[in-house]
């Protein structure tokens, strides 16, 4: 695929670090429209003589950009625009919460912050259509719980995913559903023990969902608050 009508303009670098300016100036055509998911950039020789910089910073700019989930090379073929997705736009993050030796309570910190939001607007906007997925979603991790299901830390994620869903808010569906992908390598880390029958997680979960159905939005806040304090208890 070759790039589209509205081909971006991109001028010379003259000041400071060559590839940010680089890196910025690809940023800008893609949020105007002229750059778009799948368009094919040009050869690396190309865009030096466009920006007027030496192939090393192109190549150091455009792995910027992979890093960032903008750009992906396919072997043989080039180097596109990529299509935004959840998993590239958090991906440079997850670097920082796997280094972070801090990771695990500030990352529960920013969930105790985030979450309950999340499900008291679930609550405001339930439907009978959306209580009926999020019903089926609390069963499902409930099952595979009592079943001792090798994926049931899944189905948990499927349940969080589910109240971002049942918001009908697009913005936070988006950012929510971003998050778990952040989160996904984190949550391995939870103790297998907190997901027996006896477990709070299942308390807590059926919780929230009777809270949202019910249409209460502050005790769905108190509830999701409630746990993930017990999720924060137990990695400690």
């Amino acid at each position: 695929m070759e790039l589209n009508e509205s081909a971006p303009s991109f001028t010379a670098v003259t000041l400071g670090r060559a590839y940010r300016q680089v890196v910025e100036q690809f940023r800008q055509q893609i949020r105007a429209g002229n750059l778009r998911p799948g368009d094919k950039l040009p050869p690396e020789r190309e865009l030096a003589t466009q920006f007027g910089v030496g192939r090393n910073s192109i190549r150091e700019a455009l792995r910027e950009l992979d890093l960032l989930g903008l750009v992906e090379s396919r072997h043989g073929e080039g180097t596109f625009v990529a299509a935004p997705s959840a998993e590239t736009l958090m991906a440079p993050f997850r670097a920082v919460i796997e280094l972070s030796g801090t990771a695990s309570d500030s990352v529960m910190e920013f969930r105790r912050a985030f979450e309950p939001g999340i499900a008291s607007l679930a609550a405001k906007n339930i439907t009978e259509a959306s209580a009926q997925l999020l019903h089926t979603a609390v069963v499902e991790f409930e099952d595979r719980v009592r079943n001792g299901s090798p994926d049931v830390e899944a189905a948990d994620v499927d349940f969080h995913l589910m109240i971002g869903q049942v918001t009908g808010n697009p913005t936070v569906i988006g950012v929510h559903s971003a998050l778990y992908a952040l989160l996904k390598d984190f949550r391995s880390r939870l103790d297998r023990s907190s997901y027996e029958p006896t477990d709070s997680a299942v308390a807590g979960h059926r919780l929230i969902y009777e809270a949202i159905v019910a249409g209460d939005p502050a005790a769905a806040a108190a509830a999701m608050q409630g746990h993930l304090d017990d999720v924060s208890d137990a990695l400690h």
